[in-house]
């Protein structure tokens, strides 16, 4: 047998070759005559076929596979080089005993390698809903994803010159009942007067499911009768003292209380969160269990992952933050917190600890 009868016998017994790697770095396969190029792809082979895996059973039937398929050395490195592409480890496992159950040679391997890689890449087929994007001083989006019938249709009512109009006069005044406004409009003193004396266009009013409107427009839409009169609120509150406090001593807000929390945090209170009060959750700053009252002053709105994410233990370290009324205000903070007023906690609840005296 010549040299090249022998080389080219070696690379067709490919996963042999790389069995009998077993024990050796690629430092002694340089040693034992193999080119540095060589030795890192056999090593990197043997890694694969032969290391350790949690995907056991797999990686057997893969070296099962390339042997009886009689898949050379090079097709191995095209089956193993996009299998360390997949996202995840068992993706990759996956696609490596898919190839080498496959009969094709190197060239044929490789474009079927570009082709199921990008298969079990694909993102997941998109879930079927209504998705809301809200953002702060900018315009919402409201996504729909559906079947493309369903889509299609949709699509077919709107107007390209006048989009949202058409979409509006569709949803509104189509078979389906408009509901009215249900939600807490909140509404400053000083601004009523101006709404009822028709100045309203210049004021803006937050709403508790996180949209705004103008008084002008608030005021329309009473006449029109727009606003649920079951389901919608209007809350006057103070620009410095907020809503009127309440005492209660029970640890869950009262229906009250929770509206008028609402009414001073109509989006979540953690900074740069913009979920809709609508959709939060009545946190205590000093938590009920520490001590603190359901009082007013002691009640901000959270949505469930930040009021999640909210350390309440007073001593420990404040991890992602803990919630806090600096100077009436409540931001996040990531020091001690400062004592509490009488209308959050009992006098000195907090004296016997020097880092609060902040």
């Amino acid at each position: 047998m010549n040299a090249l009868q022998a080389f080219l016998n070696a690379l067709g017994a490919g996963i042999d070759v790389v069995a009998e790697c077993e024990g050796m770095s690629e430092a002694d396969l340089i040693a034992a005559g193999s080119p540095d190029k060589t030795a890192a792809q056999l090593a990197r082979l043997h890694t694969s076929f032969f290391g350790k895996t949690a995907m056991t059973r797999m990686q057997r039937d893969a070296v099962k596979a390339a042997r009886q398929r009689g898949h050379s050395l090079p097709t191995l490195e095209v089956i193993d080089r996009y299998a360390r592409k997949a996202k995840t480890q068992a993706l990759g496992w996956k696609l490596r005993l898919e190839l080498c159950r496959t009969r094709a040679d190197t060239l044929a391997m490789e474009t079927l390698a570009k082709k199921k890689l990008k298969e079990h890449s694909a993102p997941p087929a998109p879930k079927e809903g209504v998705t809301v994007y809200r953002r702060r001083n900018a315009a919402w989006t409201m996504a729909i994803t559906g079947p493309s019938q369903l889509i299609a249709e949709l699509s077919d009512v709107v107007d390209r010159e006048h989009p949202l109009e058409s979409i509006r006069e569709a949803f509104f005044k189509g078979a389906a009942p408009r509901r009215g406004l249900q939600t807490n409009i909140l509404v400053p003193l000083e601004a009523m007067t101006k709404i009822l004396d028709g100045d309203g266009e210049e004021i803006t009013l937050q709403m508790t499911n996180g949209a705004t409107m103008t008084g002008a427009e608030y005021l329309n839409k009473v006449i029109a009768g727009e606003i649920d009169k079951d389901g919608a609120l209007a809350t006057l509150f103070h620009p410095y003292h907020g809503p009127v406090n309440l005492y209660y001593e029970e640890r869950s807000a009262s229906i009250k209380q929770r509206i008028m929390a609402m009414a001073e945090f109509p989006v979540c209170a953690w900074d740069k969160c913009m979920k809709p009060a609508d959709e939060c959750q009545v946190h205590h700053l000093i938590a009920w269990k520490n001590g603190g009252y359901t009082n007013q002053e002691n009640l901000v709105m959270l949505c469930p992952y930040h009021n999640g994410v909210n350390q309440d233990d007073p001593n420990a370290p404040p991890g992602r933050g803990r919630m806090a009324r600096v100077g009436g205000k409540a931001i996040r903070t990531h020091g001690p917190p400062p004592p509490p007023t009488p209308l959050q906690a009992p006098p000195g609840l907090f004296t016997n600890t020097a880092e609060r005296d902040d």
